[in-house]
């Protein structure tokens, strides 16, 4: 006669599609996960902050920064995410349907990375070899355009597909608690960036690009090996490529004829519109407006990066709670009422501080939710075609946002209406949001939502 006294309770196990995940195996995807995704914001934030500064260096006007950092960018954005996405949603190898795309485009990203932080000196050169016919400044501009415009399209390969990635291996139940962890590295990074490197731009701005771009292609490909997809079904339409035409019908067909869909698509990309002047100009605001140094503006944002970082795990846990929907129309409308309260009262470096916490208080809010809201609304099998319809909407705003929101500041003449810009873009984003709040309902609400 035998006895299970001694015998260990089987292990619970979590899944994923057809993953299967014991608690270790879970915190180690977590961890690889949550490694990559630290270098990957860091990378991120290189060329928003930096090429700004390299602009400006070279007397470029503030329409022509939001012309190269953002505009370019985005008109890729319209003509490449969408390519990606489709793909790799009907993508089936052995490795899986997200992990090639992320893995061949990773060195690539790496290469023209470091090439964007040494442009200036190697303009020197190029002007140098052409004999005068360019001069410093245009060699070096040009150059930067370039290898920037690079670095950009193998990067759409990776930005595209790595968020994918998360609802593919990621269990749903504890999706909320992943984003906010990412979400928590994210703002790690960017405590790391502001509090420790950006003091040293101007000064050894080729050798910060460099040494991020080796730390985030290494850990990448890392990350990559190390993760592992599960199977996913055929396609229910075609693996193989159904022609160009084909594919851009069923392509529309499937994420724009659907008006839920559609303001969903707007709302979030009004919302990112929003913050473009914000992105470009605030450390000019920051310098000629408040006073600030550069050395000032990175510490203070570090500081505050540090202090949302604590927040961060805790709204995880409330867009869980409450649902993420609702907790993203909550914090447009504070971001609408904390920019109204920044542009009259932000005067000195106290007010500034103050106001820089409030708005990273409400767009932290916005950013625990924002990756959750999309996992619960899109339709789970066309994830990553739906998130890149949604991108291309981003994107063509974003083309003239950029160009247009430099051209808002140099007629105006004023970075303060930085503040006025994200208002304006806001209001709308509401209004798109509170359309898609009553579809939602429509379709089941908190407890039987069907996507549509």
């Amino acid at each position: 006669m035998t006895s299970d006294r001694g015998a260990r309770p089987p292990q619970r196990l979590y899944t994923a599609g057809t993953l299967k995940y014991t608690a270790g195996a879970l915190f180690m995807l977590f961890f690889w996960m949550l490694v990559g995704s630290f270098f990957f914001n860091l990378m991120e934030r290189l060329i928003p902050v930096l090429m700004p500064l390299s602009l400006k260096s070279f007397g470029c006007s503030n329409q022509t920064i939001g012309l190269v950092v953002g505009s370019i960018p985005s008109l890729l954005n319209v003509m490449v995410n969408p390519v990606v996405s489709f793909r790799s949603d009907r993508t089936r190898s052995r490795w899986g349907r997200r992990i090639p795309y992320l893995a061949a485009a990773t060195p690539f990203v790496t290469f023209f990375l470091i090439l964007v932080g040494w442009a200036p000196r190697l303009g020197e050169s190029l002007a140098g070899m052409c004999g005068g016919v360019l001069s410093p400044a245009a060699a070096g501009v040009t150059l930067l355009v370039a290898f920037s415009i690079l670095f950009q399209f193998f990067n759409l390969f990776v930005a595209s597909v790595f968020y994918y990635l998360f609802a593919d291996v990621m269990p749903e139940q504890f999706m909320g608690r992943f984003v906010a962890c990412f979400s928590l590295v994210g703002f790690g990074s960017n405590f790391v960036f502001q509090t420790f490197l950006l003091q040293f731009a101007r000064d050894y701005m080729e050798w910060i690009y460099t040494g991020i771009a080796v730390l985030y292609g290494v850990s990448f490909l890392i990350m990559c090996a190390l993760v592992r997809e599960g199977e996913y079904p055929p396609p229910d339409d075609t693996t193989s490529a159904p022609g160009l035409a084909a594919s851009i019908r069923l392509y529309c067909r499937e994420c724009f004829s659907i008006p839920f869909y559609l303001w969903f698509f707007l709302g979030t990309a009004l919302n990112t519109t929003s913050t473009v002047c914000r992105g470009l100009f605030g450390v000019f605001f920051a310098e000629h407006n408040i006073g600030l140094s550069l050395d000032d503006f990175g510490r203070i944002n570090g500081l505050v990066a540090f202090f949302i970082m604590v927040l961060s795990y805790p709204l995880g846990w409330l867009a869980d709670r409450l649902h993420p929907l609702r907790c993203y129309i909550f914090a447009v409308i504070l971001v609408i009422v904390t920019n109204v309260f920044s542009y009259f009262f932000t005067v000195d470096r106290l007010s500034y501080i103050v106001t820089t916490v409030l708005l990273s208080v409400v767009y932290a809010i916005q950013g625990a939710s924002t990756l959750p809201m999309f996992a619960r609304l899109l339709p789970r099998e066309r994830y990553g075609q739906f998130c890149s319809a949604q991108a291309v909407f981003n994107a063509l705003l974003l083309v003239l946002a950029n160009w247009g929101g430099g051209l808002f500041i140099d007629l105006t003449g004023d970075y303060r209406n930085l503040y006025l810009w994200d208002i304006i873009f806001t209001v709308f984003a509401l209004v798109a949001m509170v359309k898609v709040y009553c579809g939602w309902q429509r379709q089941g609400g908190l407890l039987n939502y069907v996507a549509p």
